[in-house]
């Protein structure tokens, strides 16, 4: 028998490491005048520069629902395929 890939598991990794990296390439603008937050702009609708409180927990947010839909792709025709594959 396979393994599955855990669906819940794999929505949490993604969601720790874009945490992550968004917090990091924050930090580096604040600090360093980095200019990260020009990639972040149009994948996270809703967050803006200069940063507010606001804008960074939409961004949160976005980073969930990317995780979720990332873990949906992958997890979800992975199992598929591989109950499938043991079923014959």
């Amino acid at each position: 028998m396979k393994a599955t890939i855990n669906f819940r598991a794999l929505t949490i990794t993604l969601l720790i490491a874009l945490v992550v990296s968004y917090v990091l390439c924050i930090a580096g603008d604040l600090l360093f005048g980095w200019t990260m937050y020009q990639a972040w702009q149009p994948l996270l609708p809703g967050f803006t520069w200069p940063l507010t409180a606001g804008g960074f927990l939409i961004g949160l947010l976005w980073l969930v629902g990317y995780s979720l839909y990332a873990a949906a792709l992958i997890a979800l025709p992975y199992n598929y395929f591989v109950q499938r594959g043991n079923s014959g």
